[in-house]
């Protein structure tokens, strides 16, 4: 088996790193694309300056003009455009690190059984790339002394949206088989998109096809602060991703993987957030009442009436910010 790298790529200041990265892997990956979505193309400018060559010296790399419509839509024009040919496709965000062995690892973990992606652990990591925190596993998986997990999707759905938590992480932690991919062009749940949430729901949707392998070791680091989105805590992407839990909790009510307990759970814990983060901003409002409804309620005709003007506000809110 072999890995494609595919990299969306906009903020030049970490190619650095990104590069030392790729290129100290105990086994690299076979081809990497880079999607430059820079809004003037300073992106491949650097990629491909002579005071980089060193570093891209053993790479086999290749860079694409990127779609210029936000992050998603540049992930999606490199999964659908540049993943045939290899068995497993790794999508790494040009801001976060990969530690030597990541490859080597999901290689390992995708050779012992057939899961449909793999996910390793990683730090939270300051701006200049400093682990400063680990990530919160659930006791079952913490506590085992198994070095990689199988987690079938009844695991996955409730140790995650159920609780409104995501303990897996970034796409820069996993490594999809390339059969699993069709997933991300329809990032929805019966019809609920889980915009915002993109990574957290393709895990969930992977799950549903095989199984994900769970890898102990952390392989590698997550920044905060800085351009990404979650430097940005009163962004379209930020407040997207916690309104996407309650869209993934109804999404997996009509799924059949939530029971109307667990659904009225989800969408109380996000009312509570969303309510204490984002009470006073304007487009987060009409959201409010909403949830807490949507959490209360028992009777099936006024749920589905709450949800249908909560599927409203959702679309609203996606269309306006052009996700």
């Amino acid at each position: 088996m072999d890995i494609v790298t595919l990299v969306p790529a906009f903020k030049p200041q970490y190619l650095p790193d990104l590069l030392n990265s790729l290129r100290l892997q105990t086994q690299p990956s076979r081809h990497i694309v880079f999607s430059d979505d820079s809004k003037q193309g300073e992106y491949r400018v650097a990629l491909f300056s002579e005071a980089l060559a060193p570093l891209r010296q053993g790479l086999s790399i290749e860079c694409v003009e990127g779609p210029r419509r936000g992050g998603y839509p540049n992930i999606l024009q490199l999964v659908e455009r540049h993943a045939g040919g290899a068995a497993l496709v790794h999508v790494m965000l040009d801001d976060d690190l990969l530690y030597p062995s990541f490859y080597e690892r999901h290689l390992v973990a995708h050779a012992s059984a057939r899961f449909s992606c793999s996910i390793s652990r990683r730090w939270t990591a300051s701006e200049s790339g400093q682990p400063i925190s680990g990530q919160p596993v659930p006791p079952a998986v913490e506590q085992t002394a198994h070095r990689l997990v199988s987690l079938v999707s009844d695991v996955v759905f409730m140790t995650t949206a159920a609780e409104c938590k995501n303990w897996f992480g970034e796409f820069s932690n996993a490594v999809f088989r390339a059969e699993t991919l069709p997933i991300f062009a329809k990032p929805a749940f019966e019809g609920v998109s889980y915009a915002g949430l993109w990574d957290l729901g393709a895990f969930m949707a992977a799950s549903l096809l095989a199984p994900i392998g769970y890898i102990q070791d952390h392989l590698g680091a997550f920044r905060t602060g800085g351009q990404g989105n979650s430097g940005q805590f009163y962004g379209p992407y930020m407040k997207a991703a916690h309104l996407a839990y309650a869209a993934l909790g109804l999404g997996g009510r009509r799924l059949g993987r939530y029971s109307e307990a667990q659904a009225r759970q989800c969408f109380g814990t996000i009312a509570n957030a969303v309510q204490v983060r984002y009470g006073t901003q304007a487009e987060m409002l009409p959201f409010v009442p909403l949830l807490a409804t949507m959490a209360q309620s028992a009777d099936p005709a006024a749920t589905a009436k709450v949800e249908a003007q909560f599927l409203r506000q959702w679309q609203n809110y996606l269309q306006h910010h052009d996700f």
